[in-house]
């Protein structure tokens, strides 16, 4: 009876030892689970720009190209993901690159960006998922939710951000793309088309 009382001891300590190794490593595991993805934040570097490519409605090629500058931008990664990021596009600084400059002039004005009253485009991005971008751009005070596929790569010190897509413009009611939306199918063949492509390839560096 001795002995049984023994070994009915002994199996109980083992499997109190057994269950509070369990919960050590169960909390040990929960610890790690909860620890907070350390943030790195960006700052886009100088210099950088946006490429805006634009045609009429029966090109078959691009017939206007232009850069715009970015004026200020900062990132904010995650576990290899953005998570946020900010910028603005100074669209006086846009340059023409392959028509006159009364072209120029013409987009920066009332039928199209209205440089006088709103200077600055606006992109916050509030998300990012397996490479593809999701945000908020503001064009002529018009807030529009657009996402498109980029290609992120990061280096020691930096991070480098390209992509290529296209973008409705119709959505922003310039002026002069809303006349021309409005015509016939044969009268707007000559007239701008709403799609334009936005294209970067852009760099930005660690801040901390």
């Amino acid at each position: 009876m001795k002995n049984l009382t023994s070994i009915f001891s002994l199996l109980t300590f083992c499997f109190l030892i057994s269950c509070s190794s369990v919960d050590e490593n169960q909390t040990k595991d929960e610890a790690i689970l909860n620890v907070d993805v350390e943030a790195l934040d960006y700052a886009v570097d100088s210099g950088q720009y946006i490429t805006w490519k634009a045609k009429h409605n029966d090109d078959s090629s691009f017939a206007y190209i232009s850069t715009v500058n970015i004026s200020r931008g900062s990132i904010t990664v995650e576990d290899q993901q953005i998570s946020k990021a900010k910028f603005a596009f100074d669209i006086a600084s846009m340059s023409d690159t392959n028509l006159p400059n009364n072209l120029i002039k013409h987009l920066k004005g009332s039928d199209y960006f209205n440089v006088d009253e709103f200077p600055q485009i606006t992109f916050y991005i509030n998300e990012s998922n397996n490479n593809t971008i999701s945000g908020e751009l503001s064009v002529v005070g018009i807030k529009q939710k657009i996402d498109f596929p980029a290609e992120i790569t990061f280096s020691e010190n930096g991070l480098n951000a390209a992509a290529e897509f296209e973008l409705d413009m119709l959505v922003f009611a310039f002026p002069h793309l809303v006349k021309t939306h409005q015509k016939s199918p044969e009268d707007k063949k000559t007239g701008p088309s709403n799609l334009v492509t936005i294209a970067f390839d852009i760099s930005a560096s660690l801040l901390n």
